[in-house]
């Protein structure tokens, strides 16, 4: 039986400009680590599929292609902080791409993206929900029910498309309700909130209480922001259901139409009570979100 050889294991990663001779890379041993976890795991869940029987690059060799990749760019006339794309092609091949990291310099940090909830549960059975490879038709799926665009890469790179020539992509971070929304949050058959499409997220129903990030056991993607947060006690990890979110949402929403004050919705502080929302990926960082209302 031939290997499965449809995909190939993939992270982003944020590149500073460099001051010395080498390029500052976000996060880097979490990223190496996380793709070399995937490789061993897919290895053993999937005994058909190429990483079973091919060997995972050294270190030494991923960062050779990462400055390779930044490297080129810079011959390109790239200036400034890039995105960079690593991908593990079949058979253990390291490749990267790198692009300027020009998405969100006009939208304001303390405004929050905004956030549909999927319509349906999503399943986690799937091993390629649990480690991050190019296989991201579920996520692409949630994507275009909810009205955004099906590529969800073109949200991480957007420097590869023209915004203006594609329809329904949210490129950009927008309050506007008649936008598309920015992100889909997903949840699990057990109705517990797990990622949106792109990033972990973590929920705060009040300014005393910690952020709480859902546990891996409800299914997702163990994002390196993700895990840098939680070792630094930044975000808790717990079980967060859609009916606690959806009601303070609502909550939220009511206070600030009887108050006739729609700042409320892009506040950065929070009365008791309300809910504050962050999202967090290895590339973006972290930013706060929102739910968008319902029309």
């Amino acid at each position: 039986m031939a290997a499965q050889t449809d995909f190939s294991l993939t992270t982003a990663l944020s590149c500073a400009p460099s001051i010395g001779d080498s390029p500052s890379f976000s996060l880097l041993p979490r990223h190496l680590r996380r793709l070399r976890t995937a490789h061993e795991r897919l290895a053993r869940e999937l005994p058909d599929c190429w990483c079973s029987s091919a060997a995972f690059p050294s270190d030494e060799k991923l960062v050779e292609e990462l400055e390779r990749a930044v490297g080129a760019a810079g011959k390109e006339g790239k200036k400034g902080s890039l995105r960079v794309r690593l991908n593990i092609d079949p058979p253990g091949q390291p490749h990267s791409d790198s692009w300027l990291g020009t998405v969100d310099r006009t939208w304001p940090l303390s405004d929050p993206i905004r956030l549909v909830l999927d319509d349906r549960p999503t399943e986690y059975d799937d091993p390629f929900l649990r480690y991050k490879t190019t296989k991201r038709a579920k996520y692409d799926d949630a994507r275009a029910r909810q009205g955004a665009h099906d590529r969800v890469f073109l949200l991480i790179f957007a420097d590869l498309v023209d915004s203006a020539s594609v329809t329904g992509a949210t490129l950009q971070p927008s309050s506007s309700r008649s936008d598309p929304p920015f992100d889909v949050l997903l949840f699990n058959p057990r109705q517990e909130l797990t990622e949106t499409t792109i990033a972990n997220a973590a929920f705060r129903f009040s300014p005393t209480k910690p952020f709480i990030t859902p546990r891996a056991d409800c299914g997702l993607l163990e994002g390196v922001q993700r895990a840098e947060l939680l070792e630094k006690g930044e975000v808790v990890e717990g079980v967060v259901t859609v009916e606690e979110v959806r009601k303070a949402a609502e909550v939220r929403l009511f206070r600030a139409r009887l108050l006739r004050i729609q700042e409320l919705i892009h506040a950065s502080a929070f009365q008791a009570g309300t809910l504050e929302i962050i999202c967090f990926n290895g590339v973006r960082g972290v930013y706060k979100a929102c739910i968008a209302p319902s029309n």
